[in-house]
């Protein structure tokens, strides 16, 4: 009896180089759609910055060019007209609630690459959990560089309560990895707005002329 014999044949070298040049495109093509997705998403919380910051100005042109935190509550929270006391309170959300006739909406206060916040419909169900950015406590429309507001992703210095971040002119601070990879985006007191690595953002620090200041981070 003959016994027939069927040789089995692996990849040759041609289809293996196909197969790992398909690999790579694909690879390719996953990162460059990732870039472009991480891309957008600051462009969008930029603008979200950019809102905020215009917003602020707008309040302080009624309030004796005050911004919401140097203004009294006059002790009614839910419908508060400044919220200056709540410099020393966990409900970071206060001071950008006590600006909403100006926001019009809570959506731009939530970065779409934070992933640890929820985006709120309305002011009324309102809370922390909405809120991706710090409120920079001792910004001043008369002082242009201090920091206003950024993503809440900033560590470093020293924390005066859970929330309160104190920073000094020769602070070290940084971002960390969880919004932007370790880069974020902040808006002055000015209005304006800006992408920043960590170096960068210790650099506008220096530059302030407080000795301290406070970052209010939900």
């Amino acid at each position: 009896m003959r016994t027939t014999l069927h040789r089995r044949h692996g990849l040759s070298l041609l289809e293996v180089c196909v197969l790992v040049a398909a690999i790579g495109l694909l690879m390719v093509f996953a990162l460059s759609l990732l870039n472009a997705k991480a891309k957008a998403h600051r462009i969008h919380c930029l603008s979200n910055l950019k809102h905020i910051g215009l917003a602020n100005l707008l309040y302080a042109n009624d309030h004796g060019e005050k911004f919401p935190w140097m203004v009294s509550t006059d002790f009614n929270p839910t419908n508060a007209s400044g919220s200056r006391e709540f410099t020393n309170s966990a409900q970071v959300f206060r001071h950008l609630q006590a600006a909403s006739n100006e926001l019009n909406t809570p959506k731009v206060l939530r970065c779409p690459s934070d992933a640890g916040r929820q985006t709120a419909l309305d002011f009324v169900n309102f809370g922390n959990r909405n809120v991706g950015y710090f409120v920079g406590l001792d910004a001043a429309a008369n002082n242009q560089g201090m920091l206003l507001s950024g993503d809440r992703n900033i560590t470093g210095a020293t924390f005066a309560n859970p929330n309160l971040l104190l920073v000094r002119n020769n602070s070290s601070i940084a971002w960390t990895k969880s919004i932007h990879m370790s880069q974020g985006n902040v808006g002055l007191a000015d209005g304006s707005i800006g992408q920043m690595t960590t170096p960068s953002l210790n650099k506008q620090i220096a530059a302030v002329t407080n000795a301290v200041f406070r970052l209010a981070i939900p």
